[in-house]
């Protein structure tokens, strides 16, 4: 029995205390994220501790009630742990208290198999018997996935990412994990879960080495990648160029030019979407590429984008190209920064400021 439970566990426990390690390790880091990927480990290690005791109490029908105990804590941990992945995915002004209402549903279920059968019970033989509503527990942990790939769609496109399919692959191998569990027993979701905690811990790291923490767009590094990949189908390309950021840090001090660069890069992250990919290239530039869309998309996307930005007391100035069949990026790209500049050149003459030397066009 020994064995056979070191065996059951033996990928779970390994897969925990890797995952644990690299999560002590940025435990200087300010990420939200990672309390959640502690509820999920910490799930996915109870249950571990839940299947060895309860196997134990399997085995001596004067613990029926400690048996039933642990079957409902096992019931609900699942849940929990796949709560916490979903946490992980999901905006933060999307993360609400609703999200726990199938978790808190589930429990009442299995809360019922102490005076009840309609969840599970045991019968004469002391054996296992699932009741009509012993399939909620992988019902609610089956939605929890879905709603975290449907997350993982919206959240994370990207047209050249192949993480990202690594990542939903991990999320339907949980799912069927869940589905064998239902019909055979076993453990079989608490190593998927585990898998998929793992793959999204990498791919998370991954793809945060390509955003720009102040402004939550997609950095340089990213916008140089994606000009490679995306070459072909890139239609249009804008260059963005924020009015009087020196003038502001002068004035107000670097803090608030940073605000007003946040804000600026809300206001871009508004209009992206799969085929509008916003960039902040430098200090207080910025790029859009749009991907197989028209001119007339692409000027109506920047101009909400000016007009959002004005409203929240900024300015930028602003320069589109549309890329030619027989043109190359870096072409077009140059043609949207002269725009742009012609443009910002205009600002600072109607505003009567001095207008800081632009290297690139001398």
């Amino acid at each position: 029995m020994a064995e056979s439970l070191i065996s059951r566990h033996f990928i779970t426990v390994l897969l925990v205390l890797l995952c644990g390690i690299k999560l002590s390790a940025q435990k200087k880091t300010k990420d939200a994220e990672l309390h959640f990927f502690w509820m999920t480990l910490l799930c996915c290690f109870l249950l571990v501790i839940q299947d060895i005791l309860e196997s134990y109490t399997a085995t001596k029908p004067e613990l029926l009630f400690w048996r039933v105990l642990l079957s409902v804590i096992g019931y609900n941990l699942r849940p929990v742990a796949a709560v916490g992945l979903l946490l992980v995915v999901c905006p933060p002004e999307r993360r609400s208290w609703k999200l726990w209402i199938p978790a808190i549903i589930n429990l009442a279920v299995n809360l019922t198999a102490f005076f009840s059968p309609i969840a599970f019970s045991f019968n004469q033989e002391y054996n296992f018997v699932r009741g009509p509503l012993g399939y909620v527990v992988f019902i609610v942990s089956f939605l929890y996935m879905i709603q975290i790939l449907v997350l993982i769609w919206r959240r994370y496109y990207e047209r050249k990412d192949e993480e990202r399919w690594i990542l939903i692959l991990s999320v339907v191998g949980c799912m069927a994990a869940s589905a064998i569990d239902a019909l055979t027993g076993g453990s079989h979701l608490n190593e998927a879960m585990m898998i998929g905690c793992v793959f999204l811990l990498f791919f998370l790291r991954t793809h945060d080495n390509y955003l720009d923490r102040l402004t939550s767009l997609r950095n340089r590094f990213a916008f140089y990648d994606d000009s490679n990949d995306l070459a072909g189908d890139v239609s249009v390309i804008a260059s963005i160029d924020m009015n009087g950021l020196k003038e502001l840090n002068d004035a107000q001090g670097h803090t608030a030019g940073d605000q007003a660069l946040a804000e600026i890069g809300r206001c871009l992250c508004e209009i992206s979407d799969r085929n509008t990919i916003p960039y902040r290239v430098g200090g207080d530039e910025f790029v859009v590429l749009f991907v197989d869309a028209s001119m007339e998309k692409a000027e109506k996307a920047l101009e909400q984008a000016r007009a959002s930005i004005l409203r929240a007391g900024y300015s930028v100035s602003i320069g589109c190209a549309e890329k030619e069949k027989n043109q190359s990026l870096e072409e077009a790209l140059h043609e949207s920064d002269l725009r742009m500049y012609k443009e910002k050149a205009e600002y600072y003459r109607i505003s009567g400021r001095d207008r800081r030397a632009k290297s690139s066009i001398l």
